[in-house]
């Protein structure tokens, strides 16, 4: 059993380098899909989050993991693979399940320990099931990775604090840039688990929220909880006008919001907009009008080194219980093929017996000895270049 994952996060390239690559929750499970199709891996699962992509595969033997996710990109008509090669790490047996176990309780996150994490991880991992694209190993490191998130959760402090990048905008608004967002307005634009968050974090500050989506009936539950009023996108720019706070997070594949929806000047009223969407929702060049700041996902990842400090005193400990479950893992793979490879001892010695059986009659009734010395001779040599294949552990 050969793990592999190769991947695009926010650690190996910037939001712009990214965005070409991006997949969206409804495009998973057919990835995954076409992923394995494609490979011909065994088992496989795409992992898709605000801040990364990542093709988690195992088979039967050693392959290179690049290779496979630039055939997958080329079926896309992306075919810049000089690119791909430059922005894409690769992590390979032990250290692919480090890595997954590091990325679904946030230790690998913009935001240190950012819970909206484990249910994108989840979503991941649950629309490749509906493809079958995970076996047996991926299942076991799938659930091995819910579970040592639980744990870090449950047995740290690594996530006390804003729980994803939406509160840490909010965060973000008041501590580093000194705003009181009290009597505030401020328009959200998309109805998802990013802008729940949002908006509640927002109704404690005491912010006026219009929310703009779309499919107005899918913002009413949301607006309701909070009392806020809701626009249909095609109002955009009116609410614009008369907001001082604007924040997008939709899974469009092109700008929401360009700067032409500016209409009226802004002179003297500002207007922070923050774009959570990965690819972006908002057009940069909104930020060459006066009196608007644009901040984006490479914006929030440079405010937050100072909000992880408190976090990452937990850091040690929360590595300490992934290498715990690293273990973990690879005792169980292991021990799952040393039960497959005594599976395959028995099974061959039983098909020995049996060809030996066959051919008995056509020999001397002497020979019988010399027979079942060569036919466990030869099978004996058999298991010794079968065992001298086999990859004892998985490379770090």
């Amino acid at each position: 059993m050969f793990l592999s994952c190769c991947g695009i996060n926010h650690n190996t390239c910037a939001l712009s380098e990214r965005e070409p690559f991006q997949l969206q929750k409804d495009e998973l499970a057919k990835a995954t899909s076409d992923f394995k199709t494609i490979t011909g891996a065994s088992e496989t699962v795409v992992l898709a989050t605000c801040n990364r992509i990542e093709f988690y595969r195992i088979d039967p033997e050693k392959i290179d993991a690049k290779e496979g996710v630039k055939k997958f990109y080329e079926s896309r008509g992306i075919t810049d693979n000089d690119n791909l090669d430059k922005l894409s790490f690769v992590r390979q047996g032990t250290s692919a399940a480090r890595h997954l176990f590091k990325v679904t309780p946030g230790l690998d996150s913009v935001l240190l320990g950012e819970y909206q994490i484990l249910g994108q991880v989840k979503t991941s991992y649950s629309e490749a099931c509906s493809v079958n694209g995970p076996g047996k190993g991926l299942h076991k490191l799938f659930h091995n990775a819910f579970q040592i998130s639980k744990r870090i959760r449950s047995e740290t402090e690594i996530g006390i604090g804003a729980q994803g990048l939406a509160g840490a905008a909010v965060d973000i608004l008041k501590d580093l840039l000194g705003l009181n967002l009290s009597g505030l307005s401020a328009c959200v634009i998309g109805v998802n688990r990013s802008t729940d968050m949002l908006v509640r974090r927002l109704n404690k500050e005491n912010v006026n929220i219009t929310i703009l989506n779309r499919t107005v009936q899918k913002a009413e539950k949301m607006a309701r909880t909070i009392g806020a009023a809701i626009q249909p996108i095609g109002n955009l720019s009116e609410v614009m006008s008369n907001s001082d706070l604007l924040f997008s997070a939709t899974s469009a594949s092109d700008f929401v919001v360009h700067r032409k929806d500016l209409s009226s000047p802004r002179d003297n009223k500002q207007l922070i907009a923050v774009d959570l969407a990965v690819p972006r929702d908002i057009d940069p060049r909104l930020a060459e009008s006066n009196g608007v700041t644009v901040l984006d996902l490479d914006d929030l990842k440079r405010y937050l080194d100072d909000v992880q400090q408190d976090r990452a005193v937990e850091m040690p400990y929360a590595l300490d219980l992934v290498e715990e479950q690293v273990g973990a893992f690879e005792q169980w793979r292991r021990k799952s093929s040393d039960l497959g490879a005594s599976a395959l001892r028995k099974r061959l010695d039983d098909d020995r017996i049996e060809v030996l059986g066959q051919f008995r009659n056509s020999f001397r009734q002497g020979d019988s000895k010399a027979l079942e010395a060569l036919s466990r001779s030869l099978y004996r040599q058999f298991l010794r270049r079968v065992n001298s294949m086999d990859t004892p552990t998985l490379p770090e």
